[in-house]
């Protein structure tokens, strides 16, 4: 079962069961009554993405006359973890800063049109600045859905792969969807977000290879930008 799959199938089977955990709320005691009146909180928070190049094509021919195809043929889990820090601006509205460090690869495949050319695994390993807003619904016994939308700006320390290199800097929107559950002692909170980076990340000067038949790689692109799909906890 691919990555993709697995966390679709989650987020199914959380939706499924939502109706059910908001009706077997109904009359129930409230954990935590005065946990939302506070002002600032901090926690951190864990999970699994997966990272996704949209690769532009650029169609140039090479120095033997031909022409390669790029495109990233699956997805392979990676893990993140990180902080979270918010600041409740009114009630059911908050502003979350959440540094998250991501460790993980994409695959790139390479294709003359006929047959599979080279296949790589570019690292993506970096570290994520997200500043969210968060719209809460209101509370349900000790269920609360909420919303989550911000930019993001990220630094990669992935190293210097030898055939496809990305530059360092990324920059993006996210929007996610999760849900606040209260229990005695903490407040868990799973959240299946959107990562859309707006960059242009492909380092195409590449002086290491000038006079080296590798640097059909790069010139085989144009553009390269990330996507990533996140489900996540996060305990405060």
């Amino acid at each position: 079962m691919t990555p993709r799959r697995l966390i679709l199938g989650a987020l199914t089977l959380l939706l499924g069961l939502l109706p059910l955990s908001l009706r077997a709320q109904e009359g129930a005691v409230q954990r935590q009554p005065y946990l939302d009146l506070r002002r600032y909180y901090l926690g951190f928070r864990f999970g699994l993405h997966a990272t996704d190049l949209r690769l532009t094509n650029s169609g140039r021919a090479d120095s033997d006359g031909g022409q390669l195809w790029a495109d990233t043929p699956e997805y392979h889990p990676s893990f993140s973890v990180g902080l979270v820090g918010g600041w409740v601006l009114v009630p059911n509205l908050e502003l979350r800063l959440m540094p998250t460090l991501h460790i993980g690869d994409a695959p790139v495949a390479y294709t003359d049109g006929s047959q599979r050319i080279q296949e790589m695994n570019v690292r993506t390993n970096y570290l994520q600045l997200p500043l969210e807003v968060k719209w809460g619904a209101m509370r349900w016994g000790n269920y609360r859905p909420y919303l989550s939308a911000g930019p993001y700006a990220s630094l990669s320390f992935s190293g210097k792969d030898k055939l496809l290199r990305l530059q360092p800097l990324d920059y993006g929107l996210s929007i996610g969807a999760g849900c606040d559950i209260y229990f005695s002692f903490f407040k868990l909170s799973p959240q299946l977000s959107f990562h859309y980076g707006l960059a242009n990340v492909l380092e195409t000067d590449r002086p290491d290879l000038q006079g080296d038949r590798r640097i059909r790689f790069t010139e085989a692109l144009q553009s390269a930008s990330t996507r990533m799909i996140l489900l996540s906890l996060s305990f405060e």
